[in-house]
């Protein structure tokens, strides 16, 4: 029988995630059709923040990197990260791109 590889569960997980942050909402809209789910530190956060397809993103600079690159479709924002949420409303802005990003909270 075939056992799945650790980088393959990684991915079905942090797919799980994805899905699990996306589906609590809510979500902020942000300019250019960008959208921002909160990610409570656990998990979830933790596999997105390690997931080869997420652009992790721990300073303006390597946001607006982000932002930047067409291959880049998600983006993770841990939570000491150097950037408020007035930033990233300016930096997608800025950039005229819709991406989607999870910023990671404290548990509530």
């Amino acid at each position: 029988r075939h056992m799945m590889s650790t980088d393959t569960m990684d991915d079905v997980a942090s797919v799980v995630a994805q899905q699990n942050a996306m589906g609590r909402g809510p979500f902020k809209m942000l300019p250019h059709g960008g959208r921002l789910f909160c990610v409570e530190k656990g998990w979830e956060s933790a596999l997105l923040g390690r997931d080869r397809g997420i652009a992790r993103c721990e300073s303006l600079l390597s946001f607006e990197a982000a932002l930047r690159n067409p291959d880049v479709r998600s983006v993770f924002i841990p939570l000491d990260a150097l950037m408020t949420d007035k930033d990233i409303e300016k930096l997608c802005q800025r950039n005229a791109v819709g991406k989607t990003l999870f910023k990671e909270v404290e548990k509530s």
